[in-house]
């Protein structure tokens, strides 16, 4: 049975990390918070010979992506990443692209546990997307940018994104695409 496609409200919200043409050929792409694969299949298209690690820790988005990915292309990690490895509740979003570790209003009371994966023992990639519905900051805290030439994120709060601003810049990084006067807002970074 072929997987159902990715809603055409969802592929806007990944073009939106396209908007800015990007002079890079990365041979990796760690998609952080991959849900069903919309972004993974997005990248798939811009840069077929790459490889791309999703990480994603909803059970019910990991059966999605499962059906929408191939194996020759992408490789699956079933968990959340975080400053550390382990189990942890998250909140259950009111729908299937809003599930987190910080309660916010799109967040439901019911809570499963997952499995949670380091960031620093992921391996550094060329492109990094990260869509973690407020923990993007802990992440990138932590994950190794040292071969990265292009991050692109969501931030889910103005504290968060003028935090990621800074963190980034001071990482070596130029913002190209920036949304951090909005609360939640798409913001492109690449190395300077």
């Amino acid at each position: 049975m072929a997987a159902p496609p990715i809603p055409e409200w969802l592929q806007r919200e990944v073009n939106e990390y396209f908007a800015v043409p990007l002079n890079i050929n990365p041979a990796t792409v760690l998609d952080i918070g991959a849900n069903i694969g919309a972004f993974a299949l997005r990248a798939h298209a811009q840069w077929p010979a790459a490889r791309v690690i999703c990480c994603e820790p909803m059970p019910f988005n990991l059966a999605q992506l499962t059906q929408n990915v191939e194996p020759h292309w992408c490789q699956l990690i079933p968990g959340a990443v975080r400053a550390y490895s382990g189990k942890a509740d998250i909140y259950v979003g009111d729908m299937f692209v809003t599930g987190g570790f910080i309660k916010g209003q799109r967040q439901t009371d019911r809570t499963i546990s997952v499995n949670c994966i380091a960031a620093d023992r992921l391996p550094p990639c060329e492109l990094v997307k990260v869509d973690t519905e407020g923990c993007e900051v802990e992440i990138l805290q932590h994950l190794d940018l040292s071969q990265t030439q292009a991050v692109m994120l969501e931030h889910h709060s103005l504290s968060d994104a003028a935090t990621l601003k800074q963190m980034l810049a001071a990482k070596g990084f130029n913002i190209v695409h920036d949304e951090s006067e909005r609360e939640i807002g798409t913001m492109i970074f690449v190395r300077a």
